[in-house]
């Protein structure tokens, strides 16, 4: 089921009002709503537009049964097991997503959603992926290639700049765009050399997660929060707009005023 995308920011919180199905609209029987919330990792801390506790305000908006995060499995039950017995995450990658140490794991218990790893990210895979990138960087016959990222780097930066951080900017299909036009050169200059830490393969990798997930649940009627760091959000929303087993709803109203 197709999600009716947003247009760009100045007509974003009308449109979204007028066109999407709200995030609280109850499903036909046998279909669950899911929406994908984008997150910023450690700037959650610096922002004051998309904190820690605006992100929380939007999930408990939203009253998941289901929170699909982004942490491996073998990672996640460590991270859990820690949190049951210390009160406390202590897994490091984990570490990396504030959103998850300080907001998901605390939220739990009071809303009493379940929680679902779906990552594919292995250090290995980030690894390799980072030692390949350095070569890429000192290899003079890719020096075009290199510039063509970079560019594209410069690209999305004058896009987002000034609202990278704002939740309905990030909630947007502006965003969606800046972002897929930076990775699709990304993907297209690097994507052979990466290998699995490419970014197709590995958003790939993570929605496979994702889907096996979702067909766990199938005809259950639950809603679902997909978490995950901001610049995945328009991979997997392409993904699962081709889904007929889910009631897609956009995000944004969940951090309007």
């Amino acid at each position: 089921m197709r999600l009716l995308r947003l247009l760009p920011l100045a007509f974003f919180t009308t449109l979204f009002a007028c066109a999407a199905p709200a995030a609280d609209e109850k499903p036909a029987p046998g279909i669950n709503i899911v929406t994908v919330v984008g997150a910023i990792h450690g700037q959650h801390r610096r922002s004051e537009n998309y904190s820690l506790a605006i992100l929380k305000a939007a999930i408990v908006k939203f009253d998941p049964d289901i929170i699909m995060v982004e942490l491996p499995p073998e990672r996640f039950a460590k991270a859990s097991a820690n949190f049951e017995q210390f009160c406390e995450v202590r897994e490091t990658r984990a570490d990396d997503f504030p959103e998850l140490i300080d907001v998901v794991f605390p939220l739990r218990s009071e809303l009493g959603f379940e929680m679902i790893p779906v990552a594919a990210w292995t250090q290995e895979i980030a690894d390799d992926r980072r030692a390949a990138l350095a070569q890429l960087k000192k290899d003079p016959a890719r020096a075009k290639d290199w510039a063509a990222h970079q560019a594209a780097i410069v690209s999305y930066n004058r896009a987002v700049s000034g609202h990278s951080d704002d939740p309905l900017f990030i909630h947007s299909e502006a965003y969606d765009v800046a972002v897929k036009a930076r990775q699709d050169v990304y993907e297209k200059m690097f994507g052979d050399d990466l290998g699995s830490g490419g970014w197709q393969n590995i958003n790939a990798a993570h929605y496979q997660k994702i889907a096996v997930a979702l067909d766990d649940v199938k005809g259950q009627e639950k809603r679902i929060l997909i978490l995950y760091g901001a610049w995945h959000k328009y991979w997997f929303l392409e993904q699962l707009e081709t889904r007929d087993d889910i009631q897609l709803v956009g995000a944004a109203d969940l951090f309007a005023d």
